[in-house]
């Protein structure tokens, strides 16, 4: 696994998206945060990306544009990052069923609920779902 992480966040509440672009820079990892779908959106459709190219994102389910389950189908269809990793989050309880849909028809690899874990065990779950992608590809 690479020591060096870029990250992809897309949160609407700015305390959460702060405590996570906070802890990328300190672990040293580059981070592209994004306040709400809109912008999230936005960054998927220019014709180059800027690089280095998200390793993981990091995406809150509801917020104001494009909901997470959206922003994750629309990386799953990327023809430059549809291989990253992806964890949704949420602060809704959603029952087992809507769990699966939502990471089922998103692409996603993780369903997370807020409020986060230790930043270490953020960390540890990106590398986690990070490494369980490389094996199927």
């Amino acid at each position: 696994m690479a020591d060096s992480l870029t990250w992809m966040v897309v949160e609407d509440d700015h305390a959460i998206r702060d405590v996570i672009n906070t802890m990328c820079e300190l672990w040293d990892f580059t981070v592209y945060s994004f306040k709400d779908g809109f912008e999230a959106m936005a960054f998927l459709q220019k014709e180059e990306l800027e690089n280095p190219l998200p390793d993981i994102a990091l995406i809150d389910i509801r917020m104001p544009g494009a909901w997470g389950h959206e922003i994750s189908a629309a990386i799953r269809e990327h023809s430059v990052l549809s291989d990253i990793g992806i964890i949704l989050m949420t602060a809704y309880a959603l029952p087992g069923s809507d769990e699966e849909d939502y990471l089922r028809t998103s692409g996603a690899d993780r369903l997370i609920y807020k409020p986060l874990p230790p930043m270490d065990d953020l960390r540890e779950l990106v590398y986690d779902v990070l490494k369980e992608r490389q094996a199927h590809t």
